[in-house]
Order: structure tokens, then sequence, then C-alpha cells
């Protein structure tokens, strides 16, 4: 048996060298402590654009494409996908509002909570 040939160990290498990258993606974080303020800027541009890319290439385009699939026409491709992006965004702006979390300058946002640093972190990233 080869070993890409399973779809099972594919994703267990695909996992694992994106973790890998992610660590390696993180050591420029580690190696300094103080970045000055364009700096920060330009990354967190970059990962916001690399975002934008992965959310237009990867989930809107093939979104777009199912309508040669489903045969639904632009117009019931482009609602779905667009009531999907809205409930997103409504679903990003609730959990802003009601759940607690803290920014660096303004403090602490959102309803007070007994929940651990730990779990929100936990509860943010999934």
């Amino acid at each position: 048996m080869q070993l890409f040939s399973d779809p099972f160990s594919l994703g267990i290498i695909a996992s694992l060298l994106a973790g890998v990258a992610t660590g390696v993606g993180a050591l420029p974080i580690l190696m300094k402590a103080d970045f000055s303020r364009r700096t920060l800027d330009l990354m967190l541009g970059f990962a916001a654009g690399v975002m934008l890319a992965a959310s237009s290439f990867s989930l809107l385009v093939p979104a777009f494409a199912e309508q040669t699939v489903q045969d639904a026409g632009w117009i019931g491709v482009f609602s779905i996908v667009g009531f999907g992006f809205l409930l997103g965004g409504l679903f990003v702006h609730i959990t802003d509002k009601y759940l607690p979390h803290e920014h660096f300058q303004k403090g602490p946002e959102g309803p007070s909570s007994s929940l651990a640093r730990v779990w929100l972190l936990v509860i943010a990233i999934t």
C-alpha cells in the first residue's frame, strides 16, 4: 500500500504539515518581543489578506461554481451564497456583542463571566 493512496494517511500528513507551517509562521513572534506599530500593521494586513483570499478562492468561488451542478441559475446561487455570507457576519457580530472578551487598549468588553481565560480562548478558536 502506498502512503499517499490512503486518504487517512494523506489527511494525517497534511494536518502535520499544516501544524508545522503554523509553528514556523509563529517563530518571528517568539524571536522578538517588541515590534514597531508599522510592522504590526503590516503583519495584520498580511494576515487579513490571506484570510480574504482563503475565503474568496476556497469557499466563495466553489460555491458559485455549484450553479452548473445544481442548475439553480445565477440568481439562486447568488442568493444562497449571499444569505450564507450575511448569516456568518451576523454570527460574528452576535458573538462579539454577547461573549465576554478583552481588548489590549479598551479592556474587558461584553457581559461579565466567570469563564477562565483558557476556556474563552478555546471558544474563540472553535
